[in-house]
């Protein structure tokens, strides 16, 4: 009886000593595994990358939820002759993406934009423009998206002047409306347009990016959504264009009513788009006999083809272009893709456009 009962209490001895090194096997294989119970994930690691323009300043890690050290991105706050003004997200340096590396938690790999201020900046001795155009009669008509032929006298009146603040630091107060589009333009040339993305502050319920021909968020058109009185403000670095900022502010309501256009017998319309790389062809719409204002044009074109309407008076460009905002009716919206500003056809096809010229509306049907 006695032998019996020593060899159970040796069997569960054994089976003690199996157990316990079993845990501890266990406990090793958690320590690998970021102290997970039952082997779960390790805890994540991210890397954070900073850059100045398009030069990589350098990077630092932390794991999911931590702080970075001040010493992991201190050093690269400083530049030769530069004045550091923070870390954004953005590489234009929109105010609402600045970051406070103080409190930021890391979620996840992320790169953060360096603003760095010349301490030395070069004169601008360009002259900056605000251009665009006005389906209400608004001031930017007379713009007429910086046209070549807009005589050098009329011009001034969208040159953004200096303010006295700052050096290269240009503005310029005017009236601005609903359905209005604009871009800011140096010399009255495109070659290097500011427009939606380029803003460093905006209010999103007063502006909507309006999209364009350039490829990219800055420079896609402005479209306006809130009639006001607004100030537009530009801050140029001309041998560092990517420390170019610009703010537009509302005032108050408009200092004064739009003039209205009255399309009549001189009136005519004219569509152009991407069936040719830069919008040069013009085609005349046929008016409508005994229809008033109203105007039509028969095209065959691609998918994926953008175009606007332009009104023209005694042989002149208003500067009044209609666009996607034009189209109203259900069954023209139908035919549309995605609007992006400009009228964008869903499908290939034979299409008629129709403008009513005294009411600005555009209508699409398809063969």
């Amino acid at each position: 009886m006695k032998k019996q009962t020593l060899s159970k209490l040796i069997a569960l001895i054994l089976s003690l000593a199996l157990a316990l090194a079993l845990c501890s096997c266990g406990s090793g294989d958690d320590a690998e595994n970021g102290g997970q119970a039952g082997g779960g994930t390790e805890t994540v690691e991210y890397t954070v990358t900073f850059m100045n323009g398009d030069t990589t300043l350098g990077t630092a890690k932390a794991k999911e939820g931590q702080t970075l050290a001040e010493a992991d991105y201190k050093s690269f706050e400083t530049q030769p002759d530069s004045e550091f003004l923070g870390w954004f997200e953005t590489p234009t340096f929109l105010e609402s993406s600045k970051k406070d590396l103080t409190a930021m938690t890391v979620t996840g790999d992320m790169t953060l934009y360096g603003s760095f201020k010349s301490t030395n900046v070069a004169e601008d001795t360009r002259a900056w423009y605000i251009v665009g155009a006005s389906t209400s009669g608004g001031a930017l008509a007379g713009s007429n998206w910086a046209n070549s032929a807009v005589a050098e006298a009329d011009r001034e009146t969208f040159r953004l002047q200096p303010t006295g603040n700052a050096v290269n630091e240009v503005s310029i107060t005017l009236d601005l409306y609903s359905g209005d589009q604009f871009q800011i333009v140096h010399d009255w040339q495109w070659d290097d347009q500011k427009g939606f993305g380029a803003f460093t502050e905006i209010d999103e319920t007063q502006m909507a990016n309006g999209g364009g021909l350039g490829g990219s968020a800055d420079k896609s058109n402005v479209n306006v959504i809130m009639d006001g009185n607004y100030t537009v403000t530009l801050t140029t670095d001309p041998e560092n264009p990517v420390q170019d900022t610009m703010t537009i502010v509302r005032n108050g309501d408009p200092v004064s009513a739009p003039e209205t256009f009255k399309a009549g017998e001189s009136t005519t319309i004219s569509v152009k788009g991407s069936w040719v790389d830069d919008w040069s062809d013009l085609k005349e719409l046929t008016r409508v006999e005994g229809e008033g204002n109203v105007f039509t044009i028969d095209m065959e074109l691609d998918a994926g083809t953008q175009l606007c309407f332009m009104v023209f008076d005694n042989g002149v460009d208003t500067g009044l272009v209609l666009k996607d905002e034009n189209v109203t009716d259900e069954a023209s919206r139908a035919l549309l893709g995605d609007a992006g500003g400009n009228v964008v056809l869903a499908e290939a096809g034979t299409y008629t456009f129709t403008v009513d010229a005294d009411t600005m509306g555009v209508t699409v049907t398809k063969a």
